[in-house]
């Protein structure tokens, strides 16, 4: 909701801003750095038919820094709806997937191959441009959240989805295998 998003910044209410932004988005301060918004958010801008659109990406990245920065209270945990979800693999899609479906009251455990979580987000996006603290950061949220997150598991080898359905009892599993190999 990017005009309510815009209308809070213009309020000076910062965690107003960030409570908008993480109403429909997972990993805002990741998204602050490194979604294209020149060509989506930005190159949608009604203000830039007739000038320089508004810095959407550089405001959403301002917000949740501030939020990171001043805000020291847990996320909201929603109440649990009874139904558990496993999503392999803790890229962006994975994470932005556990953050929705946590939202929702659903118990999730995502299962990563390597030893951290991130995906792209740690072992393909430089420092420079997207922090691994503020990828840790996000991910930390997530797990306030209610969100378990399990490294080093393979699965296919250490554990099979099957074995996920059946004896772990999970009631779907989301595949963010990501594309780290061919």
């Amino acid at each position: 909701d990017i005009p309510s998003f815009i209308a809070k910044v213009a309020e000076e209410d910062f965690e107003g801003a960030y409570q908008v932004l993480s109403a429909s988005s997972a990993l805002p301060a990741v998204c602050g750095r490194v979604c294209p918004q020149e060509t989506q958010c930005e190159g949608k801008c009604v203000r830039g038919i007739k000038g320089e659109s508004v810095g959407i990406g550089r405001l959403e990245r301002f917000v949740a820094d501030w939020h990171r920065e001043h805000n020291n209270t847990a996320p909201t945990v929603p109440e649990p709806n009874g139904h558990k979800v496993a999503i392999i693999g803790a890229g962006p899609s994975g994470l932005t997937a556990a953050g929705d479906l946590a939202k929702l009251g659903y118990k999730v455990t995502v299962y990563e191959a390597l030893h951290l979580a991130g995906g792209v987000l740690v072992y393909g996006i430089p420092e420079f441009r997207l922090p691994k603290a503020i990828v840790q950061n996000e991910i930390e949220g997530l797990q306030a959240m209610g969100v378990d997150i399990e490294t080093n598991m393979v699965i296919g080898k250490v554990l099979t989805i099957d074995e996920l359905m059946h004896d772990y009892g999970y009631e779907a599993v989301y595949v963010a295998s990501g594309a780290g190999l061919p």
